[in-house]
């Protein structure tokens, strides 16, 4: 299953740069993800500027520590995990716009804004919410970002419903929040299984069936 490409692609072009800044929210949200005829669940937990995403289907998660810029992606069936360092992404060169639109409107109680956005060949909207902090997603130092983004990267937006369609206005892929639930977390949800060993980075098999590539 490929699901995860297009919250990989489309959420990078919204928010890359975001990843720093500061998270107020704590808590899960779930979100699903449907391309191709596909869907996948994921849970998405955020506590202090950690962040963890559980991708079920994938045998996995992957771990955040933006106070270490360092992201672990946690291989259960091999009890193991590798360790990154976070790179923010180059936002100098790069085709896309995006473009605040002005209309608002609540979403699960959220005050969201909407966007429209181009990149490459493809076309969409996302509503969007200052009210959960910024959306920490998996990041790729290798991508490069246009140098449009500076209020929306810097004011902390996190994405609720995203929609991308291609140039015949096909709809090729939707990201939506389907929960959002305000609670306290235990820093345990946070830390690595003592019990997993680190992953071999000349071995890059279990990552890259973990992201789905």
């Amino acid at each position: 299953m490929n699901t995860i490409k297009f919250s990989y692609t489309v959420l990078l072009f919204l928010l890359a740069g975001m990843a720093f800044a500061q998270s107020s929210f704590e808590g899960r949200v779930m979100f699903e993800v449907k391309e191709d005829g596909e869907s996948q669940v994921m849970d998405y937990y955020a506590k202090d500027k950690k962040f963890l995403m559980k991708m079920p289907d994938k045998g996995g998660s992957i771990l955040f520590d933006s106070k270490q810029f360092k992201m672990y992606v946690i291989m259960d069936e091999q009890k193991m995990y590798m360790e990154t360092i976070m790179m923010p992404m180059s936002t100098t060169t790069g085709g896309g716009t995006i473009t605040k639109t002005g209309e608002t409107k609540r979403i699960l109680g959220y005050d969201c804004e909407k966007f429209l956005f181009t990149q490459k060949d493809m076309k969409g909207e996302a509503w969007m919410t200052k009210e959960l902090g910024a959306f920490m997603f998996f990041m790729e130092s290798q991508e490069e970002m246009p140098g449009w983004q500076t209020e929306v990267l810097d004011a902390g937006y996190f994405p609720i419903h995203v929609k991308q369609h291609d140039t015949r206005r096909n709809v090729t892929g939707v990201y939506e929040v389907k929960e959002v639930t305000p609670l306290k977390l235990s820093d345990d949800l946070f830390e690595l299984p003592s019990s997993y060993k680190k992953f071999d980075m000349m071995n890059l098999g279990g990552f890259e069936n973990l992201i789905g590539k």
